[in-house]
């Protein structure tokens, strides 16, 4: 009886990193009960939208691109209470839901706040799970005295070729500055006291630290999230 060996091999698909498509985009109001934003979309696959609103007060009724939806990620109030009237929220929608190689319009739907702005981000290569398989959220809040008690939010266990973004809504006089280690996304003044600000890594480390400084006795609000690849 003579012995056959068969060799077998596997083959390994690489993981690719995920990739920001093109520039962040923002718009901002007052006391408007709805806005959009519009964002160009590559010809790309596994795609994600990541929305991001920064309002005083209020809340968000909806967010779609025509009849898809966006899933909230986190919803995080300010002040050291975290009940605070400064709101910071993460919303995403997947590649389904987005019109390829075109531009997509975001429209935003809410109660009646002051001083709102709303920013999307568009990505590809995105783990298209869904929930804990595409991103892992998280927030911060507090109230600065003088400028202590800055924003520092922590995105930690972060795999490679993941994401990490942030968005901060602050109440200060003066412009918050990002992590220098990080790009900003954008760096908005709403109004008079108001500052709508976010941050992002491509390769980001294993634990990062999403600090802002410059912030002057600031109610504020911080969201942070990893989009997993």
């Amino acid at each position: 009886m003579s012995n056959t060996i068969i060799n077998s091999y596997s083959h390994i698909i690489p993981q690719l990193p995920v990739t920001l498509d093109g520039t962040p985009q923002t718009q901002t109001g007052m006391t408007d009960t709805s806005l959009s934003v519009s964002i160009s979309v590559g010809n790309h696959t596994n795609k994600a939208l990541i929305f991001c609103m920064t309002q005083q007060s209020g809340s968000t009724t909806s967010v779609k691109v025509g009849t898809n939806t966006f899933v909230n990620m986190i919803k995080q109030q300010g002040a050291a209470s975290g009940t605070g009237s400064q709101r910071s929220e993460i919303w995403y929608l997947l590649n389904s839901g987005i019109t390829n190689n075109a531009t997509n319009q975001i429209d935003w739907v809410g109660t009646a706040g002051s001083r709102i702005c709303i920013g999307v981000y568009s990505l590809y290569n995105v783990n298209q799970g869904g929930a804990a398989s595409t991103f892992v959220a998280n927030g911060a809040h507090d109230t600065s005295s003088g400028y202590s008690n800055q924003p520092d939010g922590e995105i930690n266990a972060v795999a490679e070729n993941d994401f990490v973004l942030d968005v901060l809504s602050a109440n200060t006089s003066t412009q918050p500055l990002d992590t220098p280690a990080n790009t900003e996304g954008w760096n908005v003044l709403i109004s008079t006291n108001r500052y709508s600000v976010s941050q992002y890594n491509a390769t980001p480390s294993t634990n990062n630290d999403m600090f802002y400084s410059n912030i002057l006795a600031a109610e504020w609000a911080w969201a942070g999230a990893r989009i997993i690849s």
